[in-house]
């Protein structure tokens, strides 16, 4: 029993031992993976464009309501949507009460003395008709500013009170969009922006900010604030309402040195990159802007420096991977302070 015991012992140490060993040839054939697979990045000169992007709708700049002057009946409507008009323009002709009520006896007269064949009443009916016309003419309705009228609620002999909108006048059309509070620091007046209709996908119209609110929203838990792009030319096509995405170009930057982003790594308060060679080491630089992909190298590097990007992350040209370069990290400044001790 106790010989068995032994050998099957014996046996359980020896398969221990093979598979140390095949471990270890492995290990051998395979230097670890962190370090094994790197790849060469060179910094270069390119482009970083950064925008923030934010969706609205289509709205008045100044929104300008008109309505009846007095209560009466429309006798003329001289606009309609889409019109422009200029300040001062005669938008529709409103009579007063007195004026209907006179109109409207003389009228009746005239078909009284028609249906009865009576020359001279059809005579006074016309006199009492001009009367009226004279002595109450119909008021006009004018454009209080020039602009385009976007909407017309009324028709000719419609009644009306002084309380009834007319028309809706707008001076131009603006892209009023809603800004996250994260986002709107990097938004100012004049600030460059391209919008995009849904209704036309396919047209991009340059435009600017002019407007931000300095009063923020609360909308589901996110504070955003309202930002009006006025766009350089405006199309007919627009009408108020119309979705609008607008891009805001936050970063413009031309003929810079780049990195991808994943070949830069956080350590402390520092920025830093492994540097190609018989030796790599880690190297301090000062990053600029980045749009997601490419960041811009500010200072600490020139143009045709080579940088090593680790494992995967060279392969994939920009994933971070910036576990293997901390260790790289670590064994340097391990290996300076061995050299310190002796």
């Amino acid at each position: 029993m106790k010989r068995r015991t032994k050998v099957i012992i014996f046996i359980a140490v020896i398969a221990v031992i093979a598979a140390t060993v095949f471990f270890l040839l492995k290990l051998r054939k395979r230097p670890e993976q962190g370090f094994a697979e790197t790849t060469v990045i060179t910094a270069e000169r390119g482009n970083i464009e950064v925008k923030v992007l934010a969706t609205g709708t289509i709205q008045p700049f100044t929104r300008v309501v008109v309505r009846s002057p007095q209560k009466g009946r429309l006798e003329k409507v001289l606009v309609d949507e889409g019109d422009r008009v200029w300040k001062g323009r005669i938008l529709a002709l409103v009579s007063g009460e007195d004026r209907i009520s006179l109109l409207d006896a003389a009228n009746s007269m005239m078909q009284e003395a028609k249906a009865a064949g009576d020359k001279e009443a059809i005579e006074r009916a016309k006199q009492a008709r001009q009367m009226a016309m004279k002595a109450y003419l119909p008021i006009p309705m004018t454009s209080p500013l020039r602009a385009r009228v976007i909407k017309r609620s009324c028709q000719p002999g419609q009644n009306v009170s002084s309380n009834d909108i007319l028309f809706v006048l707008s001076d131009r059309l603006v892209a009023s969009v809603e800004v996250d509070e994260t986002d709107i620091a990097k938004i100012h007046v004049d600030q460059r922006a391209t919008i995009t209709l849904d209704a036309f996908p396919m047209e991009k119209r340059a435009g600017k900010v002019v407007k931000i609110s300095q009063e923020g929203r609360t909308i589901s838990n996110v504070v955003i604030y309202d930002v009006q792009v006025n766009a350089a030319s405006i199309p007919s096509t627009w009408s108020s309402g119309m979705t609008a995405n607008v891009q805001f170009l936050i970063h413009d930057l031309k003929d810079v040195i780049v990195l991808p982003v994943g070949v830069v790594h956080q350590e402390g308060m520092d920025k830093m990159v492994m540097l190609a060679g018989g030796h790599p080491r880690p190297h301090k630089i000062e990053t600029g802007a980045t749009d997601g992909k490419m960041i811009e190298i500010k200072s600490g590097l020139s143009e045709g420096d080579s940088v090593l990007a680790m494992g995967s992350m060279g392969k994939a040209a920009g994933m971070q991977r910036s576990e293997a370069m901390r260790a790289l990290y670590r064994m340097r400044q391990m290996s300076k302070s061995k050299g310190r001790g002796r």
